[in-house]
């Protein structure tokens, strides 16, 4: 068996900002809606987050690859006018491009099918709920987009937080209600106000046909993670398998030591060894081909802590020696 090829650390950080749209600087002027898509479907998704010390965690990830003619006014209409992009549930609650929706359609059709106890309570709360449910779907389909405020309480069964209190309220009912037809699928965010979200059918918060088609031909496991884990190591560079795991779609990659053998064998993949850091890497061969031809990066950007390059705090801490913490958290 011929030797692993060894990347210097140097050259693995190379891939890795190049991979994150990092490394180079970014064209002058005002990006369109259009670049702020193609940047979002670059990276997978861009995690929401509400904390908003110098700007919210999505605009901060954004700015360091679009510049600073980005506003957040492209993103909103990325989202809301465009809908080449859509809320969801990737390694945290994102926005997610809509070519990527037959993967994330695979997690909306298991959310409450799996063998958990989570997943156990959370389905018996949404079948003692039925009306309840179809009530907020008729709502929203008649009068939607709506908030959650706007939403009326119908449950047979008020959601319990368990946990260190029995507390029960119309208000969390709603919100949990709208959450899980999230999760499955079933409704989606049409826009927001201020920070509160707007709820709509799910079919109406995607372009015209984009559901019906993804639904037409609705991936198996093996598709999942072989779309998933070509995806995941485009915006990574050079990863280990736990890295691709905990990137994107986070914990969805079903027999992945199967899927990088495979990759291996057909030549789509190589394994290679990084000075200084352990175990077997995985890179694209294509990124592998282009290594000697990417640049340094010479950029200094204000990075989100939830930047896609820092989520995984792990891999940030090996490949970069850069290892942090929040306090909030």
């Amino acid at each position: 068996m011929a030797a692993r090829p060894v990347l210097t650390r140097e050259h693995a950080r190379r891939l890795a900002l190049h991979a994150q749209g990092l490394a180079l600087p970014p064209a002058r002027g005002r990006p369109s809606a259009g670049a702020v898509a193609a940047t979002i479907e670059h990276l997978g998704a861009v995690q929401l987050d509400p904390i908003s010390a110098v700007a919210r965690s999505p605009l901060l990830v954004l700015h360091a690859r679009l510049g600073a003619g980005f506003q957040e006014e492209e993103l909103d209409a990325a989202i809301h006018s465009d809908r080449s992009c859509f809320d969801y549930w990737a390694h945290d609650a994102s926005v997610v491009p809509v070519a990527d929706l037959p993967l994330h359609r695979w997690q909306q059709r298991r959310h409450l099918a799996l063998d958990t106890a989570r997943s156990q309570r959370l389905r018996a709360w949404m079948e003692a709920n039925v009306p309840f449910a179809d009530a907020v779907l008729a709502d929203l389909r008649e009068h939607g987009p709506l908030r959650a405020c706007d939403l009326e309480d119908h449950s047979a069964e008020p959601w319990r937080w368990g946990y260190w209190t029995d507390e029960v309220s119309s208000r969390q009912t709603v919100a949990r209600m709208l959450q899980l037809l999230w999760m499955t699928g079933r409704v989606g965010v049409a826009g927001r106000r201020g920070i509160e979200r707007l709820w709509d059918v799910f079919e109406r918060c995607l372009p015209p046909g984009a559901l019906a088609a993804a639904d037409a031909a609705p991936l198996c496991d093996r598709e999942v993670t072989e779309r998933a884990t070509r995806r995941a190591l485009g915006m990574l560079g050079v990863a280990r398998s736990a890295h691709i795991t905990r990137h994107f779609t986070r914990g969805r990659y079903p027999g992945l030591a199967e899927v990088l053998a495979g990759g291996v064998r057909t030549g789509e993949l190589r394994e290679v060894e990084v000075e200084g850091c352990r175990g077997v890497w995985f890179a694209l061969a294509e990124t592998l081909e282009r290594l000697d031809e990417l640049e340094p990066g010479r950029r200094t950007v204000a990075l989100s802590p939830f930047d896609n390059l820092l989520c995984d705090r792990a891999r940030a801490a090996e490949l970069f020696g850069f290892d942090h913490r929040l306090e909030i958290y």
